[in-house]
């Protein structure tokens, strides 16, 4: 599929950004650890001695397989619920996990009325941005194969966004369970202004040749393995997903034949056992003696059987480890790039809506570098690397000042992987973005919908005078030691 890029595109090539063809980049570590599910702290939320658990109420989803989810149904609708699951140890921080519930796997659901949900509600919104977001189950994606020019494609319609992927379908259901999990946690950080699909596209090709050779026969020349077209209203990725796919299904094979091998001993150890003890009473054994054997033979049996499973599992853990390891580059500029999408897609879709530029990149960054702690996605750490250069960059002779920051022009940010001073343009403005949303946490919906309502009214500086509701010299002087702290 050939695109027409020639009005507008954002991409990455070497690490930048495109618009009308010119660079536009990010110095950024593209690092990220990635797993199937996103899920945010509610960190330092515990709750106020006035403010016993039984004082909490919680609309619940008791589970057909027994389990019951106590929390906050965020959304729901015929294929899914959302779900803010709120968990509350005595003593400890509150913490939440954002998790995609099947309507078919409910038993029974009980919600608040809606004065006791609009209380839940108001909590939740203290902490939102630093809750965990699970993601779905990979065998509940639904696919289409289509062909096209004598390729297979394997196609997605979700709620927010299409996509369509030349990968095999193993790597488009991944591929597919972390874009709408990263969606998700877009979604909680940013609130999103139209709650309807818009047609947004996403494009993910199987090889690193395949994306190339599309962008090639598109005239530009891009390197990075994202980029984003306003115009056409697409993301498009690449990265060697095929050929992982090949090596993970060899590897799956072999492991899966040693499983069966060893279900197949395990079936029949009983019988096994039952022919040694009688070879032991036709040879005079005692039964003490046959007792103590069998004591034995059973426990040596049982050590190898879980030292089996577990190098399985262990196998297991490696093969997603390969995964993130092939993928982490490809994921981390997808995260990037569909953000910007998602920004103008969802959170600003009236023309003279927009979100400044500063804020715009900054929280491009966050997502770019989300943490994976086992299945959970967290974008509420800070990326060690833009941190310690921030850092150093604030205690020079001469920082950035925040006035300059945010009343930045396109032409500030413009490539950063040769210019020192944009570079310092998209680190200050990821510190900037970082600070706003975990640690004030004013992009929650009333301040922000406001923040976004000013676009006419006032200028750049005067609608961040108004977001943080104080100068900006005083607030630059907070916000410099609350950086140096961190």
């Amino acid at each position: 599929m050939v695109v027409d890029w020639r009005m507008t595109l954002r991409g990455k090539a070497s690490g930048g950004r495109f618009r009308a063809g010119r660079c536009r980049a990010a110095a950024r570590a593209l690092r990220i650890a990635v797993a199937w599910s996103v899920v945010w702290h509610l960190a330092g939320a515990a709750a106020s001695p006035a403010e016993a658990p039984a004082d909490w109420k919680f609309d619940v989803l008791e589970m057909k397989d027994g389990r019951t989810h106590r929390g906050l149904v965020l959304a729901e609708g015929e294929e899914e619920i959302e779900f803010a699951e709120i968990v509350r140890p005595p003593g400890k921080s509150m913490f939440a996990v954002i998790r995609p519930v099947s309507p078919d796997r409910v038993a029974k659901k009980q919600k608040l009325t809606e004065p006791e949900r609009a209380k839940l509600w108001a909590r939740f919104q203290q902490f939102r941005n630093r809750a965990r977001i699970e993601a779905g189950r990979m065998e509940d994606v639904p696919l289409r194969k289509t062909e096209r020019n004598g390729t297979v494609r394997w196609a997605y319609d979700g709620p927010w966004f299409q996509l369509e992927s030349t990968a095999d379908e193993s790597m488009v259901r991944r591929c597919v369970v972390r874009a709408e999990q990263i969606f998700r946690a877009y979604r909680q950080t940013l609130p999103p202004q139209r709650d309807h699909r818009t047609g947004m596209r996403v494009v993910i090709f199987g090889s690193m040749d395949e994306y190339l050779q599309h962008l090639r026969d598109a005239g530009l020349q891009i390197t990075a393995p994202a980029c984003y077209s306003a115009v056409q209203n697409l993301v498009l990725a690449g990265g060697e997903l095929n050929t992982f796919s090949r090596r993970l299904e060899q590897t799956q094979a072999q492991n899966e034949e040693v499983r069966r091998q060893y279900r197949a001993l395990k079936s029949s150890f009983s019988d096994r056992l039952s022919g040694l003890i009688q070879q032991m009473k036709e040879r005079g054994f005692s039964a003490a003696q046959i007792e103590q054997e069998v004591k034995l033979r059973s426990a040596a049996w049982q050590r190898e059987y879980n030292e089996a499973l577990s190098r399985l599992e262990a196998a297991r853990v490696q093969n997603e480890a390969a995964f993130l390891t092939v993928t982490d580059r490809m994921f981390a500029q997808l995260y990037h790039e569909a953000f910007h999408a998602y920004v103008e897609n969802y959170v600003c879709p009236q023309p003279d809506v927009t979100l400044p530029l500063w804020l715009n990149e900054g929280l491009a960054q966050i997502f770019e570098v989300g943490h994976i702690e086992g299945d959970s996605l967290r974008i509420d750490a800070p990326d060690r690397q833009r941190l310690a250069q921030l850092q150093k960059d604030l205690r020079d002779e001469q920082p950035l000042k925040l006035a300059d920051v945010v009343t930045a022009s396109e032409q500030n940010f413009l490539e950063p992987s040769s210019s020192r001073a944009a570079q310092r343009y998209y680190l200050y403005s990821w510190g900037l973005a970082y600070f706003l949303t975990f640690e004030k946490n004013l992009l929650r919906s009333d301040t922000f919908e406001s923040f976004l309502a000013n676009v006419e009214n006032f200028g750049p500086a005067a609608r961040f005078t108004r977001l943080v509701d104080m100068p900006i010299a005083k607030f630059e002087r907070l916000w410099r030691d609350a950086i140096l702290a961190l």
